[in-house]
């Protein structure tokens, strides 16, 4: 029921940590278990579109939309495993349209004419279309302006609230993520540095000493 934020400087292994959860980088050691709302799965092994089925999906910082079908078929896409039939499929869009109401605009322009911030709501729109109960986050922000930063993630926040959406965001902009976000894991050099509430690693010494170092 949280949003969490993997935060750390340039190469700490944040996105690094996304891919292995989604199986895209196979981890060396340990273990990515899931918990579905009814049982744990282990993960560290399964394909990333079976992954989709369980109930994660993924949005990542470069490369967020498929450029050469229309924004309508982008959307379709994200439906191709949990929401098959074609009555269900429209019937969610149609639900992303009222929510991006930019994207009801643009449904038959191709992805690729979209500007960068109206690309990255097309891939959060995406990744709802299969009903996630997980969605990961890779630098949500990137190419936006303020205004639009800001409505992303509000965004971000009533997915969490309303639709029972857990989140787990890397992100850039600190203040922003512990703004929104219940806890914090700090990254260092490949690891763990810190973690707690968002709140007090906002307001702690710790986190500048990560980023500039101690």
């Amino acid at each position: 029921g949280e949003i969490v934020a993997l935060l750390g400087p340039n190469g700490a292994g944040k996105t690094s940590v996304l891919k292995s959860i989604m199986g895209l980088v196979p981890p060396a050691s340990g273990t990515v278990s899931f918990f579905d709302g009814t049982q744990t799965h282990q993960i560290a092994r399964m394909e990333t579109h079976d992954m989709a089925r369980l109930g994660i999906a993924n949005v990542p910082s470069a490369q967020v939309v498929l450029p050469r079908m229309t924004v309508e078929e982008n959307l379709l896409v994200g439906a191709l495993f949990l929401a098959p039939g074609t009555k269900t499929a429209r019937r969610k869009v149609t639900e992303l349209f009222d929510r991006f109401p930019i994207l009801a605009t643009r449904r038959k322009q191709f992805a690729s004419s979209l500007s960068g911030g109206e690309q990255r709501q097309l891939a959060i729109a995406r990744g709802l279309m299969s009903d996630p109960k997980l969605m990961l986050l890779d630098e949500p922000s990137l190419g936006l302006s303020p205004i639009l930063l800001k409505s992303i993630f509000e965004m971000l926040q009533k997915i969490n609230r309303e639709d029972g959406v857990d989140i787990l965001i890397v992100e850039q902009n600190v203040n922003k993520a512990l703004e929104i976000s219940d806890r914090a894991y700090v990254m260092r050099i490949g690891g763990i540095e810190f973690s707690g509430n968002s709140a007090d690693v906002a307001e702690g010494e710790r986190l500048k000493d990560a980023y500039l170092g101690s």
